[in-house]
């Protein structure tokens, strides 16, 4: 089975990694052989990040993973990967206002016109102000044989974009599971479990954080959300000052934001003791064990939220995105069924941003996610991908 999968790699965050490793446990699960094409608008920096996170592909499939990197700016080696494929897939990631999705849209064309099977693959949907991008996002879905979103409020914001282009919208088309990252977590914890055993006494809170991007929001600057998460990391270092607040990157590249800019920044500004920043990067795995063992954690970047969630359980979040709209929200509904999260959550573009939410009394308490119901969900992408590819 050869697959080619594009995307946002090549600026890929640990998110997208996260998204990669799921998806090669997903392909593992669904084909008794595969290998990988894997589109980059920077190979040279995917090259790095693959060789990584090479391992951990073998742990999570019991087998070495064969990838082959190609550059998607190059329309020839684009075209030349998915006629040579049987699968073109989407690899998760937003859906959203980025020149890139041009891109996206050529390929799923081209595809289908070559009868090569398609599929969007773990994707969320916005934001989207522009209606050429929703145009964009439709023509994708048109192009897909399988679609299956990351969370029910993509599908809702779908089901409005085919209304807006007098498009049916075929419900039992379009389904939802969780991320892909969340199955490569699960992998994760399934493997350490086996082979380290769990520290009890942690002496850091792991804590990611990033400059507001302002292209999450439709009318507010990011200039009052970065001073205050600035006082956020401020008063947590205050409240314990026992323990070591570790600003941990989720990004480590300049295109897309290197988050050790505004966390270095942040420490410098404030100067403590106690505030440290990891500038060596880390692995996938290394930061999914950095969040397993904290403390507890609080996540900012939405895959740091879904780690922190599915590795530890200790955790809080600052929400970024749109409120009641964004992809962070949008994951706690699909995966909260007690609102766990109701008190230890703070969306960021509403206001109130203040460690407050933190409640010493209640720290230990640990998020019990549903497992049946992830494994379940998840098992949406194998099922499909068997009946597509008989």
């Amino acid at each position: 089975m050869r697959i080619t999968v594009i995307g946002w790699y090549g600026t890929e965050t640990i998110g997208d990694r996260g998204i990669l490793a799921g998806l090669v446990s997903i392909f593992n699960q669904s084909f008794k052989n595969f290998e990988i094409n894997l589109g980059s608008l920077n190979p040279f920096f995917t090259k790095r990040t693959l060789a990584e996170d090479a391992s951990f592909f073998e742990e999570i499939t019991g087998k070495p993973v064969r990838i082959e990197l190609f550059n998607t700016k190059s329309s020839q080696d684009l075209i030349e990967a998915i006629t040579n494929s049987d699968l073109l897939v989407m690899g998760g990631g937003p859906l959203m206002d980025l020149s890139e999705l041009c891109m996206v849209e050529y390929a799923f064309k081209k595809a289908r016109k070559l009868g090569v099977k398609t599929a969007i693959l773990g994707c969320g949907v916005g934001p989207l102000f522009s209606k050429n991008y929703r145009q964009s996002v439709l023509n994708i879905f048109l192009n897909s044989n399988i679609s299956i979103l990351r969370d029910s409020k993509s599908k809702g914001f779908l089901r409005g974009i085919y209304k807006e282009f007098d498009q049916k919208f075929e419900e039992d088309n379009v389904f939802v599971s969780f991320d892909p990252a969340v199955e490569c977590t699960l992998k994760s914890n399934q493997f350490v479990s086996k082979l380290i055993p769990v520290n009890c006494s942690p002496d850091y809170i792991a804590v990611n954080l990033r400059e507001f991007p302002i292209e999450y929001s439709g009318r507010l600057s990011g200039h009052d959300i970065n001073r205050d998460l600035v006082k956020f990391v401020a008063d947590l270092a205050d409240e314990f000052p026992q323990k070591i607040i570790k600003l941990y990157p989720m990004h480590y590249f300049h295109i897309g934001g290197d988050d050790r800019i505004f966390l270095n920044n942040i420490a410098r500004q404030l100067n403590r003791p106690n505030i440290y920043v990891q500038n060596s990067p880390l692995t996938l795995d290394e930061t999914i064990d950095v969040f397993r063992k904290a403390f507890f954690n609080v996540g900012m970047r939405f895959h740091s939220v879904v780690l922190q969630t599915i590795a530890s359980g200790k955790n809080y979040v600052l929400d970024y995105t749109e409120p009641n709209k964004g992809k962070i929200n949008g994951f706690l509904k699909d995966v909260d069924k007690i609102n766990f999260y109701k008190n230890r959550y703070i969306c960021l573009q509403e206001g109130n941003i203040s460690a407050s939410i933190i409640n010493i009394d209640d720290i230990d308490s640990k998020f019990k996610f549903d497992d049946k119901h992830i494994l379940s969900s998840l098992s949406i992408y194998s099922d499909q991908l068997k009946a597509l590819i008989k």
